[in-house]
């Protein structure tokens, strides 16, 4: 796999044809060198391809490759390149981010047509001379990625910084852009309705809840997992509303990043226009070089047996069994979270306002607690597990059980059910585990009972 260069020959000093032969010589692969003429360039139109061709040797000749590991080609057209078999199989795309012209009816410049088109990870390069120096072993680099614990993208970015931090040190700033409202909905975790009654510290609507952080930081260092190799990882949290790339980039800005990673989807110009492009964002208003991973390049994830699972409760001979079943799902060292979803029913007394999830009514809080701690099996192989049990209140009992798996952080959810009829207040029927099926970002095994 060859690192793939363009360039529109411009006389700026170091650019992009010097980073990609310092990672040809670091990675030990050949480089192609395309010098892009046509409307998207930036020398003179009126220059033949003969002398185009020449100034392009000229220009690999000054690299210092080995002879047989450059390859020069000049193309009239910006397509050519796009279209280009050995674009799309190359291992580093690395591009000029400024200097080309773009034609009047179209707004995207060659790096955002290049990261559309899936040409394997595209470099726009700015800054060269701290990326030449990175890859030599003089510098570490500072790099900006933008995470989203939702986003599938997020693995094809986090499987290249294992590639980047293999060609040299890096610091990483795993940054997550998060609109505090949204969070608090998904996990679960309300506002008050009285913000008066609060400290000054939490009227801020604005701020992330610390219960809130709490999870975002866990379920980012998740996604970004161990990445081997030489440098620190961050967790930067960037409460915000609006384009997420705006955020990104004033994040880059304000810490003095030399690289944004971003993944990016393959999608379609009518998905582009509705929903947006946070790499296309990225790419046009960035300070700094940016790397477009495709979502094609994500690493293949291997499934693992589960570390902690989650059983709704409703006192059931279902919810035993399933209590049961939970228990030989994790090995030793596993965790088992019991879950009693309270639902909230007409003429109940008010709640009072309360900063974090909605408990248990207060007149039963206590007593409900000591119930489920005694489901908890006494035998040496439950001691062997953690466990550990929880009260909620909530009128859509199903949410209230997928927000619970997204605080907690589980592997599965294991559910119970029974034919028989509501004994207890709470019962779960058997729509809740078809709901829970359907709505649960998490997998769910559903336990029947003999």
């Amino acid at each position: 796999m060859a690192i793939v260069c363009a360039t529109h020959l411009s006389e700026r000093g170091p650019g992009a044809p010097e980073v990609a032969a310092a990672l040809a010589t670091k990675l030990g692969e050949p480089l192609l060198l395309v010098g892009v003429l046509e409307g998207d360039a930036g020398p003179a139109d009126a220059v033949s391809l003969d002398e185009h061709q020449e100034r392009l040797e000229e220009v690999a000749e000054r690299l210092g490759l080995p002879e047989g590991r450059i390859h020069c080609r000049v193309q009239s057209f910006a397509e050519d390149v796009l279209e280009d078999a050995e674009c799309r199989h190359s291992r580093w795309v690395v591009v000029e981010a400024e200097g080309w012209r773009t034609s009047a009816w179209r707004r995207a410049t060659l790096p955002e047509r290049m990261a559309r088109a899936g040409c394997g990870p595209v470099l726009s390069v700015r800054r060269a001379e701290a990326l030449v120096d990175w890859v030599r072993g003089r510098r570490r680099l500072l790099v900006v990625v933008g995470v989203d614990p939702l986003s599938a993208t997020t693995e094809a970015a986090v499987t290249f910084l294992r590639e980047l931090r293999r060609v040299g040190a890096c610091d990483v700033l795993a940054t997550y852009v998060c609109s505090p409202l949204e969070e608090r909905e998904r996990l679960g975790i309300h506002t008050p309705v009285h913000v008066d009654v609060l400290e000054p510290a939490a009227r801020d609507m604005e701020k992330l809840d610390p219960a809130v952080t709490t999870v975002l930081q866990r379920e980012v260092r998740e996604r970004v997992g161990d990445l081997l190799g030489e440098g620190r990882v961050e967790v930067v949290l960037e409460p915000g509303f609006g384009r997420p790339a705006d955020h990104l980039l004033h994040v880059a800005l304000e810490r003095g990043a030399d690289l944004v990673v971003v993944g990016m989807h393959a999608r379609g110009m009518v998905k582009r226009l509705w929903h947006g492009s946070v790499s296309a964002g990225v790419l046009r208003h960035a300070e700094q070089a940016v790397v477009c991973v495709p979502e094609a390049m994500r690493a293949p994830r291997h499934a693992l047996p589960p570390r902690s699972v989650l059983v709704p409760v409703d006192f059931s001979e279902a919810s035993l069994r399933a209590i049961s079943q939970a228990r030989t799902l994790v090995g030793p060292g596993g965790r088992v979270h019991l879950l009693h979803v309270h639902r909230k029913r007409m003429g109940e007394p008010g709640y009072p306002d309360h900063y974090g999830v909605l408990p248990e009514p207060l007149h039963g809080r206590d007593a409900m607690l000591r119930r489920l701690w005694s489901l908890v099996p006494r035998d040496e192989g439950a001691q062997a597990l953690q466990w550990s049990v929880e009260g909620v209140s909530g009128d859509d009992v199903t949410q209230a059980i997928c927000q619970a798996t997204e605080r907690e952080g589980v592997d599965l959810v294991c559910v119970g059910t029974s034919g028989e009829g509501p004994r207890e207040p709470d019962h779960l029927h058997g729509a809740i585990a078809r709901e829970l099926v359907a709505r649960c970002r998490r997998p769910v095994m559903v336990v029947p009972t003999a």
